[in-house]
C-alpha cells in the first residue's frame, strides 16, 4: 500500500504500471471515523462488515479498464478538481463523495486533497490489455465480488452489500446537496 500523498510525486506514480486492473482505497481509523460520522453511521453498526488489513479499512474499490491503474490513481489524487468538473460531473466519483462528506462542498479542492493525502491505495493488475473485452469482463467480475464480500462506504453503483442501502442513500443525498 502507498499513501496517496506520495502520488503527488511523479516518480512515485511511475512505480504503478501502465496496465488495467483494480484498486482499493484504505483509511486508518481516524479518517474512517470522519467518514462514518459524515454518513451518520457508527463503527459498531458496520465495523464487522468492513474489510480490514494492517489496521486500515477499505472504503472504496474501483477498476481501470479503459485506462491504466496508474492513470486512475493519478486522477483520484492529482485531479485539478475545478468548478467546471464539478458542474459537468467529470470529477471522479471518489473525490465527489469525499468532498461531499468532508466539506459538504464538492468545490472544496483543498479539504478534499488534504483528506485524500491521508488515505492509502493498493492496486492489482489484470493480465489483459487496456480496453480489451477480457479485461472488462475480468475486472467487472472482480468489482462485483469485492462489493458483495465487504461493505465499501464510498461505492454507490453496484454496491449491493446488505448494509449498503442506507449508506448509499445518505451519500447520494450529501452529493446532491454539496454540488
Amino acid at each position: 500500500m502507498t499513501q496517496a500523498r506520495e502520488f503527488r510525486k511523479k516518480e512515485a506514480l511511475l512505480t504503478v504500471e501502465d496496465k488495467p486492473g483494480y484498486y482499493k482505497w484504505w483509511a486508518k481509523r481516524p479518517e474512517l471515523d470522519v467518514l462514518l460520522n459524515g454518513l451518520n453511521v457508527s463503527f459498531a453498526e458496520v465495523g464487522q462488515a468492513l474489510e480490514e488489513k494492517d489496521g486500515m479499512f477499505c472504503i472504496y474499490v474501483g477498476i481501470a479498464v479503459k485506462e491504466s491503474v496508474r492513470n486512475r490513481l493519478n486522477w483520484h489524487v492529482n485531479d485539478p478538481h475545478t468548478a467546471t468538473q464539478v458542474k459537468n460531473g467529470t470529477l471522479s466519483t471518489f473525490r465527489q463523495s469525499l468532498a461531499s462528506i468532508i466539506a459538504h462542498n464538492q468545490y472544496d479542492k483543498e479539504s478534499t486533497d488534504s483528506f485524500v493525502d491521508r488515505l492509502y491505495a493498493e492496486w492489482f493488475y489484470s493480465g489483459h490489455p487496456v480496453k480489451s473485452e477480457e479485461a472488462k469482463e475480468e475486472l467487472h467480475d472482480i468489482e462485483r465480488r469485492l462489493l458483495s464480500e465487504h461493505l465499501r462506504l464510498l461505492n454507490i453503483q453496484e454496491n449491493k452489500h446488505p448494509l449498503a442501502k442506507p449508506i448509499r442513500k445518505k451519500l447520494s443525498a450529501l452529493r446532491t446537496a454539496s454540488k
